[in-house]
């Protein structure tokens, strides 16, 4: 029992010592550069992908594990999906082409700008306003007689779902906020095209 644990213990250990380096690694100009230049790239692959049901309804399950798991990570969740298909190939040597070493760290950067990105729109928008805006709207729910119990601890549920998932989405380090927001309108022009 007591060598399970430290094996345990110790292959948790090396797993955070293998991905430390990459989460120290501050969100540079360089890095956002490449990321930027990358999506460029890979804008032709892009199109291949959208001929393929690859990724299905990954936009619901990128909400779903936002608000399950308090985590925000589109373009890891993307690069995880894309891991056993033919394109993944072509797709590592694009994104190893502007100097990322596995498709792994373009997705860790690409998901770091992301939650920037979301956390200078909910500050935009005063996250703080927001979530009384929840608390008033549950507040009704609460004191309206012509709700079940049943609708109301659904509804309870689902709010609580969205603020964790609003959460995730903006949890940045005020580092890569400050990193992202001189190339706010080139990643807003790169994400939208």
């Amino acid at each position: 029992m007591m060598i399970r644990a430290l094996n345990t213990f110790c292959a948790a250990l090396v797993l955070l010592l293998v991905a430390l380096p990459a989460m120290a690694q501050p969100l540079s100009d360089d890095r956002i550069e490449r990321f930027l230049a990358s999506l460029e790239d890979l804008e032709s692959l892009g199109e291949q992908v959208e001929n393929t049901d690859m990724f299905g309804d990954m936009g619901q399950e990128i909400q779903e594990q936002a608000m399950r798991e308090g985590e925000f990570r589109p373009m890891r969740m993307m690069v995880e999906k894309m891991r056993d298909h033919e394109m993944h190939d072509e797709f590592a040597a694009a994104v190893s082409d502007h100097g990322f070493q596995r498709p792994e760290d373009w997705a860790d950067t690409g998901d770091r700008i992301m939650r920037a990105m979301a956390a200078m729109e909910l500050k935009k928008h005063n996250r703080g306003d927001m979530q009384a805006e929840m608390g008033a709207m549950m507040e009704q729910m609460e004191n309206n007689p012509n709700i079940s119990e049943q609708q109301r601890k659904r509804m309870r549920q689902q709010m609580e779902q969205a603020m964790a998932g609003m959460k995730a989405m903006a949890d940045a380090p005020e580092e890569d906020i400050e990193a992202v927001r001189p190339y706010r309108d080139r990643i807003r022009g790169a994400m939208n095209d």
